[in-house]
């Protein structure tokens, strides 16, 4: 048995996970950030293809940053091996659930293929192609977050791969391939990726697989023909609305797919819509964590009835009116003008961190000196008044806000980040102005990795980087870590004996406070 290293690279190992023929994965703790990692190693020597999808994954991993993708933190290259330095989700895969599970129900495994869904629509919005979903890609963790993993033979629009796969060739996991994947997996497109989450939605609510895992012809011409077992009749209690999402997820025919992840999304919402998805996850991570395997039975709300519904149409329809009246501002504005003030809250995001789906709020309060109630009907939520990806960023404004005059305070809230802001209000409309975080910079922290452009061998250890500080080249370490900051222009230059030295100039914006450099310097002869 092969001795557990104590480091690998900068991350100390605390366990080996698994080994096969082609590597190993370990545990380790990252150094800086104090938390668990996973460290894929290959050591697969003689096939180029090999080493080369190993540093395609990477490469595909850099630029996802999505809650429902798995986090990369570093590749690096070791001795004759490379390694992914990848986020540890402390949980168990989809696949060991569901063995210990047999089946889900409609709404647990609806959950999953929702979250899973905004990974993958994530994916292909940035031209990436999965092409290996199945449970034992999709991990859950303790929290009840669900993340994709696994893009070592995804392909990617922006990486030629045709050293790699040529036509005709064959990749991924036969149970969960669409028929045109069989015949090439080159050429697929993201609606590969949705056949298999069909598979895997009918395997989830069913136990079964419709298509055995094979690469035989008559498996092959199975599939080809879409022929199995619906999936009521494996399972009575499956909801139409699940069978109907499998049929359609896993034609036969692309074309008669859904064509992107949206339209799943949109279903699976409207039908969970019914239920508390706390209550869902709760389930999921007590059967993950306990011997239990059974679900609670989620009782959906109760639709108004009918009879109720016709006589209060009347009444709902006239004070939804009057409600309206007042919501938006028609009656200050005329009758209680000379009482109430308008107010309103603008919000300037950058286009480099514009996230449509973060959601933005206002919430007023009396600044009295003292308890600072907050103000009756004193939450705003921001929409975005400017479509256009302008230079100048995005503009987020509140509806207004109707304040008697005199001296208030607004928090606002943009996900983690928090800003409150005093002001007073007098006869006049009042407008308040914000930006999106450029108020403090951060300390940067620097990363470098240096390799021989002709070899690839690590020269990092002889390789030196100065910095253009105050009109002259400073070695890295000898600047201030209080003058080392973000929001900032900065100018690199990696230097090696026997090297021609290499430039880097790049604005570091205000959110980004880690910088990795990886340079490939040209020998001198």
């Amino acid at each position: 048995m092969a001795e557990l290293p104590e480091m690998i690279g900068k991350y100390k190992v605390l366990a080996l996970v698994a080994r096969g023929g082609m590597g190993a994965v370990y545990k380790a703790v990252h150094p800086t950030l104090r938390r668990e990692v996973v460290i894929k190693k290959l050591t697969f020597r003689g096939n180029a293809a090999v080493k080369e999808r190993f540093k395609r994954e990477a490469k595909i991993l850099l630029d996802m940053n999505n809650e429902h993708i798995v986090h990369m933190y570093d590749y690096f290259t070791e001795g004759s091996s490379q390694y992914i330095v990848l986020e540890f989700v402390d949980g168990m895969s989809l696949d060991v659930l569901l063995k210990k599970k047999g089946t889900f129900s409609n709404e647990m495994a609806l959950l999953i293929i929702h979250d899973a869904c905004l990974g993958l629509k994530y994916a292909h919005n940035h031209g990436v192609v999965h092409r290996d979903i199945k449970p034992g890609n999709i991990l859950i963790s303790k929290k009840g977050e669900i993340k994709l993993a696994d893009f070592g033979i995804a392909a990617s629009e922006d990486e030629d791969e045709s050293e790699l796969t040529r036509e005709g060739t064959t990749l991924g996991t036969p149970a969960y391939m669409p028929p045109e994947q069989f015949a090439d997996s080159k050429s697929v497109d993201k609606r590969a990726d949705i056949y298999a989450m069909g598979i895997m939605l009918y395997e989830m609510v069913t136990g079964a697989k419709p298509y055995p895992g094979n690469f035989s012809a008559e498996t092959i011409t199975t599939i080809q023909k879409g022929k199995y077992t619906p999936p009521e009749k494996i399972n009575s209690g499956i909801s139409p609305a699940v069978c109907r999402l499998i049929r359609k997820m896993i034609r036969p025919d692309p074309g008669k797919r859904f064509q992107s992840t949206d339209g799943i999304i949109r279903v699976i919402r409207i039908y969970l819509k019914r239920y508390s998805l706390r209550d869902i996850r709760t389930a999921m991570v007590r059967n993950m964590i306990t011997d239990k395997t059974e679900e609670p039975v989620y009782v959906p709300r109760k639709p108004v009835a009918l009879f109720t519904a016709f006589a209060c149409a009347g009444i709902i329809l006239l004070c939804s009116v009057g409600f309206a009246a007042w919501k938006y501002g028609f009656i200050h504005r005329t009758m209680l003008r000379s009482w109430y003030t308008p107010v309103s809250v603008s919000l300037s995001v950058p286009s480099a961190t514009f996230m449509p789906d973060m959601p933005f709020r206002a919430f007023f309060f009396e600044n009295d000196g003292d308890a600072i109630p907050a103000v009756a009907d004193g939450v705003r939520v921001f929409a975005l008044s400017r479509n256009a990806d302008a230079e100048n960023g995005f503009v987020y404004k509140t509806a207004d806000m109707f304040l008697k005059p005199g001296s208030y305070r607004v928090k606002v809230v943009a996900g983690p980040r928090i800003w409150w802001n005093s002001f007073e209000v007098a006869e006049e409309e009042r407008r308040i102005v914000l930006d999106f975080g450029r108020t403090n910079q951060r300390s940067l922290m620097f990363n470098l990795t240096a390799r021989d452009a002709l070899t690839e061998n690590d020269i990092t250890n002889k390789t030196e980087v100065t910095v253009q500080y105050k009109g002259q080249w400073v070695p890295i370490s000898e600047i201030p870590v209080n003058q080392f900051q973000t929001d900032s222009v900065w100018r690199f230059r990696a230097e090696a004996p026997g090297y021609r030295s290499e430039l880097f100039s790049l604005r570091i914006d205000w959110y980004q406070d880690e910088l990795y450099i990886q340079a490939n310097l040209q020998p001198e002869s």
